[in-house]
């Protein structure tokens, strides 16, 4: 699964989503949102190492926008992640708007959304400043899942760099790993 979508989902369950869009012409119900809090990878990255995490993000999102989309947000945060063994951390900052639409087919089934980022999904920086990896600009994915399984994706729009998302998110754990000390 796109990590991307991944990150959204869990902000998404943070801050209760729980319905989608009405009609397209109604009245956009927002949601401005605003969650923070930590957490413990015990198997960070495949590694059986432990990370922990910090998080901090706050957004609005639309839930019935009054646009040509099914969900639109725009959010941004900051989570730091730290290895307890060795002190090493890595701070990650996304800013970004977000949009999901269904292209095709019915939640319950065969679905397709299309994915939209517009600006930064991710920059991960070490302690000293030094830029680790910077996923930046625009980037679409079409994905096809079957009822909540994901089936298939691909990029169909890319205007970045995205290394990241270009990497099928597998240079997130190279860098991470490394840079924290548990590869």
């Amino acid at each position: 699964m796109r990590r991307f979508s991944v990150l959204l989902g869990a902000v998404a369950t943070a801050v209760g989503l729980i319905a989608l869009p009405a009609a397209v012409a109604a009245n956009p119900e927002v949601n401005h949102f605003r969650d923070s809090g930590t957490f413990t990878d015990t198997d960070f990255c495949g590694t059986g190492k432990t990370i922990e995490g910090s998080f901090a993000v706050h957004g609005t999102e639309f839930l019935a926008p009054n646009q040509a989309v099914d969900y639109w947000q725009a959010v941004e945060g900051d989570v730091v992640f730290t290895n307890p063994r060795n002190g090493s951390k890595v701070f990650e900052h996304f800013a970004n708007t977000f949009s999901d639409t269904i292209v095709s087919g019915v939640e319950e089934g065969l679905h397709v959304h299309e994915f939209s980022y517009k600006g930064l999904p991710e920059l991960l920086r070490t302690a000293r400043g030094a830029v680790l990896l910077r996923d930046a600009g625009y980037l679409v994915f079409r994905d096809t899942f079957d009822g909540d399984e994901f089936v298939s994706g691909e990029i169909v729009l890319n205007r970045g760099p995205h290394p990241d998302a270009e990497s099928d998110f597998a240079l997130f754990c190279e860098v991470m790993t490394s840079a924290l000390g548990v590869s």
